[in-house]
């Protein structure tokens, strides 16, 4: 565990002047940070290995700034153990936001306090004073991913009988967290959309997300627990999608976009296809350099949540990869199912370059109706922010 903690921490530090952990978040807006004596209290797993995890503490604090911008914050990672210290320092703030990002998930920091990334007991817990809110997190049990440990019914429980609310970012993970709880605490399960499918209502006056899109397609692969997500057909499915891309590769350019190194284990079977690609590495920068990213292709093929969600924030037609539950629960809510491909279908390579071509044929539709969505999914977040402001220590 200390080994992990450490790890984490580097990783935190890795770009020179962003400290997360001390409270230095990368600023797109170009906003002088807020010294305010009233704080919120944000755990998060800030993280610079991973794109999506950029992004995610940062949106999510100006989401919460665009109600109110009095408020400082105060970052506290994840990973290590609650104590007694660190519960003193989370009583001295104004309230609790533990987000986003899909943390009940049990082998990310696994322990046998909580059963789920926050390694925080009932009985610390039972010890925080101030307003607890969870905001944008998600069910990330992967298929056939074990069950969680006893330990997690017992801590959720607690969590939200002390929550004013347990904000889930898509209803799939609202429905499969309801069977951890006793029906009078389902009232405290709310939808809230993950803060990068907004992005372009946050930063409108930072990113031109209304630019003419680029003549090209950009895509991304995962490989985090490769077994739950491919099965025993990994070399099958690997190898179908080789082949469409090649085939695309042949009609419109293609670029790799790599959230984190593992991505690219994919690589091999590119090369072994002949599939012409340009590599780009979105992990270790800034993230107003993955928001431009993101604004620019025709459309985004991606097998990350985030690699659906940060395109669908950018204006950017997606296509998603369906390896995850989270992914298809994600299209499930913004009404565009169809925008999936499972890689379980029994007509997945055909299906897959089918619904790439019929979305090139319709950027311009696919554009509005994600443009009419982001408005919907912000409105939903912006009265969860208000209703969290109505319920802080403001004294």
């Amino acid at each position: 565990m200390t080994k992990l903690i450490k790890k984490a921490k580097n990783v935190v530090k890795s770009l020179i002047g962003f400290n997360r952990v001390k409270n230095i978040l990368p600023q797109i807006k170009g906003e002088n940070l807020n010294k305010s004596k009233k704080k919120l209290f944000h755990i998060s797993a800030f993280n610079y290995g991973n794109a999506g995890d950029i992004l995610l503490p940062l949106a999510l604090q100006d989401t919460w700034n665009m109600e109110n911008k009095f408020f400082g914050w105060e970052n506290q990672l994840i990973y290590p153990t609650v104590d007694s210290k660190l519960v003193k320092k989370i009583n001295k703030s104004k309230g609790l936001i533990i987000g986003g990002g899909g943390l009940f998930l049990k082998d990310t920091n696994a322990n046998n306090m909580s059963g789920w990334q926050w390694p925080c007991s009932v009985e610390m817990l039972s010890k925080i004073k101030v307003p607890i809110f969870f905001y944008a997190v998600g069910y990330n049990r992967f298929r056939g991913q074990e069950e969680f440990e006893p330990i997690f019914k017992e801590n959720i429980k607690a969590f939200a009988e002390k929550a004013v609310y347990i904000g889930l970012r898509n209803n799939g993970s609202i429905d499969a967290l309801k069977n951890y709880l006793p029906n009078y605490l389902h009232k405290k399960l709310k939808f809230q959309p993950c803060m990068t499918t907004f992005l372009s209502e946050l930063y409108s006056n930072e990113i031109d997300f209304n630019c003419d899109k680029q003549n090209f397609i950009a895509f991304n692969a995962a490989f985090d627990r490769s077994h739950l997500r491919f099965g025993i057909n990994i070399g099958e499915i690997l190898t179908d999608i080789s082949i469409v891309l090649r085939e695309l590769s042949e009609i419109i350019p293609l670029k790799f976009y790599s959230h984190m190194n593992s991505d690219e284990t994919i690589i091999p079977f590119l090369q072994s296809h002949g599939v012409k690609y340009e590599l780009v590495r979105l992990n270790n920068t800034h993230p107003k350099h993955i928001l431009e990213a993101y604004t620019k292709p025709k459309l985004v093929i991606g097998m990350r949540g985030h690699a659906q969600m940060i395109p669908f924030g950018c204006k950017t037609p997606i296509i998603s990869i369906v390896s995850h539950n989270k992914l298809q629960w994600f299209l499930d809510d913004i009404g565009m199912p169809e925008w999936g491909v499972d890689v379980k279908s029994s007509n997945f390579k055909e299906d897959l370059k089918l619904k790439v071509l019929k979305a090139l044929e319709n950027t311009e539709n696919n554009i509005k109706y994600i443009e009419k969505k982001q408005k919907e999914l912000f409105e939903i977040s912006m009265k969860n922010v208000r209703e969290g402001f109505s319920a802080l220590n403001t004294k």
